[in-house]
């Protein structure tokens, strides 16, 4: 599984963040082919980070492969989406594609073998 990660940085001071916005580019988005699941999050706290980055929010997009959310990225709803988020937004966000991997707790290394 491979996921789209974009890390949405918070408005300028003067501003909020655009709520009508979101929505048109979360609608957009959702239309990609080929979309799995989504997470979206919420940042509280920020514990520990480099060069002042900050996030306001945090949005995974899930795929079954990384073809697939090459496809996705390419199709028309994608670029639609893409080029409204850098109009929404004024570029305030990173994106990054990552293959995803999960653990469940019985696959946990842990250190306190018996």
């Amino acid at each position: 599984m491979h996921k789209l990660t974009i890390f949405f940085y918070p408005p300028p001071p003067s501003q909020e963040f655009d709520q009508q916005g979101w929505q048109k580019f979360m609608g957009l988005a959702e239309k990609m082919p080929g979309l799995r699941r989504e997470t979206v999050s919420d940042v509280d706290d920020l514990l520990f980070g480099s060069q002042g980055h900050r996030y306001a929010k945090i949005h995974e997009f899930y795929f079954d492969s990384r073809a697939a959310l090459d496809t996705a990225l390419q199709s028309e709803t994608g670029q639609a989406a893409g080029a409204f988020l850098h109009e929404f937004t004024r570029k305030r966000f990173t994106m990054v594609i990552a293959e995803h991997k999960e653990a469940l707790p019985e696959e946990f290394v842990r250190g306190d073998k018996e």
